[in-house]
């Protein structure tokens, strides 16, 4: 997202950019994107030491190839929320120090009673059976490794065994492909599934963290929830898909894992999913790992459900969920009463300080509205994120206000600011690490990291002098910032 007034205001506005789009799946296939090839795994220089800790973070993602624009026609936009996250997850993800990437994929070989890994040093896979064969990843495997966690997993009672040497599937080629930061530069172990019971799916993630105790390492859980979410879903309309994806994500949400580990079989069966056995990897790994689930978007437009959760062990999903309420309350007391309401008591520790404060809405994935600051203005990061949620509620330009009936369809991102700082080169720019604020004279204009489109330096300032009527080419002052985004 970009933002920026054409004015000294501290007060700014975003914009975000074009939609992406795609053409619609056929039935019983999820639609996919085309791009270039990535190739991950191969770093110039190794370190000398790794960190001693297991799993740092971790993520559950859905893989419908529909994320990957190229492929599809309008439809894409219909998944723009799980594309957004998947954004915002790569962000997560790459600052976690870990030199090895975990991917367990349901649809990698598989079988009944013993899990696969994958032993050849290189693997690779496209997404040509979805008519995108430009669409290609290449990885470095440690193959060393997946040689000792068979035999250790053989060994600790876990039937582990070598894996049929295919091409990566669709379940592994998206996520690389959509996390590109957060692969650059690890080798991967990559697993299958197997008809285990989904409590020896917890116990092997649990034994997994122990036995990777001397790595750094981070684990990505492929998978969608429910195929079964509506009747034109890919396998019929089932009431219990839609309760099996709320039970999930509120136990998500709410860090109650155990909710998910006890659902009943027969209500799973139904559901018709593909990433509770990864999940359950993920979780075992997680809860030795004390990691902390953070649902960044869930949603199963083509009646399937598409789940983005970062696991890491920074904010809690508590504090994710407090977050996503204050700034709920705060725009439908305003709509209710035209008051501001004071922050709660105790204010999250993530909010007590001053700072300036972005808070971006959306509805059904859709921009709602985007307004911030470019310095603090208030006591805390608490009073700023109440002022600029009803500001992005009711004062952003572009729509019209938001109506008291939708409140409850808002989701809510909120960004830290740090303070700017300046540049005197654009080398010193990074459009996926830094913001940056351009000012010339009475006319200045702020867009936010990460903007999708923007992948140099030039086009983030040429896109923020757009936004302030600045002449690219005139003699501007330069700022950069980072970003902290709490939800």
């Amino acid at each position: 997202m970009d933002a920026g007034p054409s004015s000294p205001s501290r007060v700014a506005s975003c914009s975000c950019p074009p939609a992406r789009t795609t053409r619609m799946p056929r039935a019983r296939r999820h639609a996919g994107i085309a791009t270039r090839s990535t190739r991950f795994g191969r770093s110039p220089r190794r370190p000398e030491a790794e960190p001693m800790s297991g799993f740092v973070a971790g993520a559950l993602v859905a893989h419908p190839p529909i994320l990957l624009t190229e492929v599809g026609g309008a439809q894409s936009e219909r998944v723009r929320a799980t594309a957004d996250a998947m954004r915002q997850l790569d962000g997560i993800l790459s600052t976690a120090d870990a030199q090895l990437a975990i991917v367990v994929s349901p649809h990698s070989p598989s079988s009944m009673t013993s899990l696969p890994v994958r032993r050849a040093a290189h693997a690779s896979g496209d997404l040509a059976r979805f008519r995108a064969p430009q669409v290609r990843v290449e990885a470095e495997v440690d193959a060393a490794l997946a040689a000792a966690l068979v035999v250790d997993g053989q060994r600790a009672g876990f039937a582990l065994t070598w894996a049929e040497e295919t091409e990566l599937d669709h379940g592994v080629v998206v996520p690389l492909h959509s996390l590109p930061r957060t692969m650059a530069s690890k080798r991967c172990i990559f697993l299958g599934v197997s008809g285990w019971p989904l409590s020896r799916f917890v116990e092997f993630g649990g034994w997994l963290q122990m036995r990777l105790r001397d790595r750094s390492a981070i684990l990505i859980a492929s998978g969608d929830l429910s195929h079964r979410l509506t009747p034109d879903a890919p396998y019929g309309f089932r009431p219990q898909g839609p309760l099996f994806d709320r039970l999930v994500i509120d136990a998500l949400r709410s860090r109650s894992w155990e909710q998910i580990e006890a659902l009943d079989p027969d209500l799973v069966e139904e559901a018709g999913e593909c990433g509770l056995r990864p999940l359950a990897i993920l979780l075992g790994a997680g809860r030795g790992a004390k990691l902390n689930s953070q649902v960044l978007s869930y949603e199963g437009p083509f009646g399937v459900g598409y789940p983005v959760v970062a696991f890491t062990a920074s904010a809690t999903p508590a504090i994710a969920l407090d977050i996503q309420a204050l700034g709920r309350s705060a725009i439908d007391t305003y709509l209710r009463t035209r008051q501001l309401i004071d922050p709660p008591e105790p204010i999250p520790v993530e909010l007590q300080s001053p700072s300036a404060v972005f808070v971006t809405l959306r509805k059904h994935g859709e921009l709602r509205g985007c307004v911030g600051s470019l310095r603090p203005t208030e006591a805390t990061a608490a009073h700023e994120l109440i002022r600029y949620a009803v500001a992005s509620a009711v004062r952003d330009p572009r729509f019209d206000p938001v109506r008291l009936d939708e409140v409850g369809a808002l989701t809510i991102k909120v960004q830290l600011l740090d303070m700017p700082e300046r540049v005197a080169e654009i080398a010193e720019l990074d459009p996926h690490v830094y913001g940056i604020i351009v000012r010339r004279g009475d006319r200045q204009a702020l867009l936010l990291p990460d903007i999708e489109g923007i992948e140099t330096p030039e086009q983030q300032i040429r896109a923020a002098c757009q936004k302030a009527g600045i002449d690219r080419y005139a003699p501007l002052e330069l700022e950069r910032f980072r970003t902290r985004t709490l939800t």
